[in-house]
């Protein structure tokens, strides 16, 4: 049975696995409802899900809440380096769009274009977690789904150290820049 540490993680997972090549990844998986597709175990969650049966540790969400770490803690053994970029990328182009269209009017939406700007921020920061120390690209080890290796070969920039901080940069400052303009939530 796989393993995600966080049920954040274990959702984008499904997602990037039912991927299609004109949606990466794809749209939201079901959303996790206990009794449903989830069940509670001793020491975990099982989640059923079209990828699979998947565990999360209920020590592993708690650890990740408790810092403030969306989808986990240490390095993730489900969604590779450049599966998160692809994760990240999806967020941003969600985050401009509803940014593009926000006003500050009431009725509107303002969540989703913070939470969006800070899912990229945080998936970029899943990807560079697969750098050691003093490396300026990720290690091939890092990328192991035939849909990174694909994404990569096709964009052998996207996983050194220079693209992953200029992409963490942006999608924090733009964040910032959006709340500076339309002041706290």
């Amino acid at each position: 049975m796989l393993t995600a540490r966080t049920l954040a993680e274990a959702q984008v997972y499904v997602s990037l696995t039912t991927a299609s090549d004109e949606s990466l990844p794809a749209a939201e998986p079901a959303p996790i409802q206990p009794g449903v597709n989830a069940v509670e175990g001793d020491d975990a969650w099982t989640l059923t899900t079209t990828a699979g049966s998947i565990s999360v540790p209920y020590a592993s969400e708690q650890a990740a809440r408790t810092v403030g770490s969306r989808f986990g803690l240490g390095v993730s053994s489900l969604v590779d380096a450049a599966q998160w970029v692809l994760v990240a990328e999806t967020f941003a182009r969600r985050a401009m769009t509803a940014d593009l269209a926000y006003t500050g009017e009431p009725d509107q939406d303002r969540n989703s274009v913070e939470l969006n700007w800070e899912f990229a921020a945080d998936a970029v920061g899943e990807a560079l977690k697969f750098l050691p120390e003093g490396a300026e690209d990720v290690p091939d080890a890092g990328v192991w789904s035939d849909l990174g290796t694909q994404t990569r070969a096709q964009n052998p920039q996207m996983l050194t150290r220079g693209k992953l901080i200029d992409d963490l940069q942006y999608y924090r400052g733009t964040l910032d820049d959006f709340r500076a303009l339309y002041g706290p939530a």
